[in-house]
């Protein structure tokens, strides 16, 4: 075949293979419509997994929340979002090991705390031990919290770990197999007591935040997964004027494991009275040993610190101190509280706005994109899918339509001391709240207790403490 017909079909052959190539992708993709369109031949995911249910609870139901402030927060929109989540089933925790129990004191409200609660079950936690006050005492907080099923007694469940938690923190167990809390102290080897999660802090883009656990995914990096050249080199530009690198604290929370003579240190760590704890270094999760403690190298805490507006003013009315900085430090440790406190308390609505924006929203799109470049901020999407996830597949509305039984009880207990019946009998208190105990045993407990603190008055609570700051280094660098 001559040179210039050979070049001719090759180039022919060219054009017929770009043809189909073309064609044959907007072919598919039309059939595929089609298919949908007539209502076959495309699954449809939302409808493939059925609603899961969590250990001891029934398969959860769309329902109408009771008119509240938790309903815009806590119903499921009409738009499916996540639905993989439904997939997911949680078998007992009465086999898993170890198994992990988070406390916490709360004031919050339901919409806040289911959330929280969930979450933390997702991702391993066997037990919940939650002390309320405030808003959350309220009947139709605390009484949908008590019919919540929580499985046997506490202590019959053998916790092996321990650790505190307030409401708008979640465990971010990274680097650990599936997403889980309860793998990652597996790992730690049996002579270990305390480990601990330094804190991301979270870093909202936008003033009209109202459910941070869905909608926050910026956060900013704590000091000890940061190298250190970085750190300081960004410090000012992380730090946008405010009193330290982070909002609040910076110290993160530890995780103990349960014996003998274990209490809490402050709300930041733990403390036994008969030894010191026992740490060591791990290679896989742990990255580095400072003053005696583990430090997790990917897992963390994040904070949810100021993320709505409104969180201004709850700080405000938290206690009645003058808004003048001597009398603030008889309320709050850190200079930034003590700033917000004074601000809520002088400024009008308009100026408490402005300086919410300047203080604590991210709006500048090219800070934060160099911080992320830099690892300064990170972005972290999955709490938001497991609490979307949790929304829509309609558990937090089961879990309070379930709960009204307990919370109609809670509230004609009231109404019948209101009207002078003010002594309740013990058999009338539900039977969850009735622990039989050997009262001469626990007694000798609390008096060995109290021995051993009275030996160990040395040692002091460990308050919230701010990430360290270019002082700190120049006065290192002094001494």
């Amino acid at each position: 075949m001559p040179p210039a017909q050979a070049a001719s079909g090759g180039g022919a052959a060219w054009r017929r293979l770009l043809v189909l190539l073309t064609v044959l992708p907007l072919t598919l993709a039309a059939a595929a419509f089609v298919l949908q369109w007539r209502g076959g031949g495309v699954d449809d995911p939302t409808a493939r997994w059925p609603p899961h249910a969590f250990p001891g609870m029934a398969e959860p139901t769309r329902v109408s929340l009771p008119s509240s402030d938790c309903t815009d927060v806590l119903a499921g929109s009409s738009v499916p979002s996540f639905p993989y989540l439904r997939n997911w089933s949680f078998p007992s925790d009465k086999g898993a090991s170890p198994k992990v129990c988070v406390q916490t004191s709360t004031s919050a409200g339901l919409e806040q705390i289911l959330p929280w609660l969930f979450y933390h079950k997702v991702v391993g936690v066997a037990q919940f031990l939650i002390f309320v006050e405030g808003k959350a005492a309220k009947p139709k907080v605390a009484g949908v919290l008590e019919s919540i099923p929580v499985g046997d007694n506490f202590w019959d469940l053998g916790m092996d770990w321990i650790i505190h938690l307030d409401t708008d923190e979640l465990l971010y167990p990274g680097g650990a197999a599936e997403y889980s809390v309860r793998h990652l102290l597996a790992e730690v080897p049996h002579d270990v007591d305390m480990v601990i999660f330094p804190n991301y802090e979270s870093s909202v883009e936008r003033d009209n935040i109202k459910d941070p656990f869905s909608e926050v995914s910026m956060f900013k990096k704590n000091y000890d997964h940061l190298p250190k050249d970085t750190y300081f080199g960004m410090y000012k530009e992380a730090t946008r004027g405010n009193p330290n690198y982070f909002l609040t604290y910076g110290n993160g929370k530890s995780a103990a494991r349960i014996q003998d003579n274990l209490r809490p240190n402050g709300a930041h760590r733990w403390h036994n009275y008969a030894k010191s704890p026992k740490v060591d270094l791990v290679l896989q999760y742990f990255c580095h040993v400072t003053n005696s403690e583990i430090k997790l190298e990917e897992a963390a805490v994040l904070h949810y610190t100021y993320t709505k507006f409104s969180d201004l003013t709850s700080r405000r009315d938290r206690c009645g101190c003058k808004p003048t900085k001597e009398d603030v430090k008889r309320c709050f440790m850190l200079d930034f509280d003590r700033a917000a406190f004074i601000i809520a308390s002088t400024a009008s609505e308009e100026e408490m706005l402005r300086w919410y924006n300047e203080r604590v929203v991210w709006n500048d799109k090219q800070l934060n994109l160099k911080l992320l470049r830099k690892g300064v901020l990170t972005r972290i999407y999955t709490p938001m899918a497991i609490v979307q996830g949790l929304r829509e597949s309609g558990v937090f509305t089961s879990v309070i339509a379930s709960g009204q039984p307990s919370v109609n009880e809670k509230l004609l207990r009231m109404k019948t001391d209101a009207q002078g019946q003010n002594v309740t009998k013990l058999g009338n208190l539900p039977t969850k709240q009735i622990r039989s105990s050997d009262s001469t045993a626990s007694a000798r407990k609390i008096l060995q207790a109290a021995e051993l603190a009275f030996r160990d008055r040395d040692v002091t609570a460990v308050p919230p403490l701010s990430p360290p700051s270019l002082d700190d280094v120049h006065r290192h660098h002094s001494e």
